[in-house]
């Protein structure tokens, strides 16, 4: 490794350290020979970098799924999603999925349970997400008023029981967005568990990928 190489991945430890920006240059500016600027520079160049990283993996993973052809996309509309009648991880993104940035949300359905004889796969299907109203709701009810087709996340209430009866309310959630901003990726998974995936181990490393490279989860993700 060379010294440049040496330095730009000490410099970006440390900022992972807290994902400070200011906090990262206070602490290492009298440590190493460089100006303030240039371990700013170098700090940014290489969350640049990482970030480029996880599209490209992430598009590496989609043209995986296409080549089998378990993979579907959905430009949404102001009117009702109509997802594909299969189970797996469903990936939202706003506008697009150029930027990791623009990730708003990573989620599964379907599992494998423990039965008498086998192993049974519990086939919920990514319309059933619909009926979700935390920890984001999609928003397509009468009772949504102009709120109706919408994606709304960050729920207000205190507990699930709570979000259940404020989800139709104006500010029931901290933020939105439009249908027509959300593009929406299904990743099929099959019921077979011989293949490498399940829906957990799928969203799991995408989810983890996204952590490595921010230091965050998506916006409408609460755990990992």
């Amino acid at each position: 490794m060379s010294y440049t190489e040496t330095m730009l991945e000490y410099v970006y430890d440390q900022y992972c350290l807290s994902y400070n920006m200011e906090e990262t240059l206070d602490f290492i500016e009298d440590e190493i020979d460089f100006t303030r600027e240039e371990i700013k520079d170098m700090i940014q160049h290489t969350i640049d970098y990482t970030k480029e990283q996880f599209i490209k993996d992430y598009n590496s993973l989609v043209e995986q799924f296409k080549s089998k052809v378990v993979f579907s996309e959905i430009d949404c509309k102001k009117e009702k999603i109509e997802w594909p009648k299969k189970s797996g991880v469903y990936v939202i993104w706003e506008n697009d999925d150029s930027s990791l940035d623009n990730l708003i949300y990573v989620g599964m359905t379907g599992k494998f349970k423990r039965g008498k004889e086998k192993v049974i796969f519990n086939s919920g299907t990514f319309d059933k997400r619909d009926y979700r109203y935390t920890p984001y709701r999609f928003c397509e009810s009468v009772k949504d008023g102009d709120k109706r087709f919408e994606f709304r996340y960050g729920p207000k209430g205190k507990n699930g029981g709570e979000q259940s009866k404020i989800k139709y309310q104006y500010d029931a959630y901290e933020e939105k967005i439009c249908y027509s901003k959300l593009k929406i990726h299904c990743f099929h998974v099959s019921d077979n568990h011989r293949e490498y995936y399940t829906p957990e181990l799928l969203e799991k490393e995408i989810l983890t990928k996204f952590l490595k490279s921010s230091g965050n989860l998506p916006p409408a993700n609460n755990e990992l």
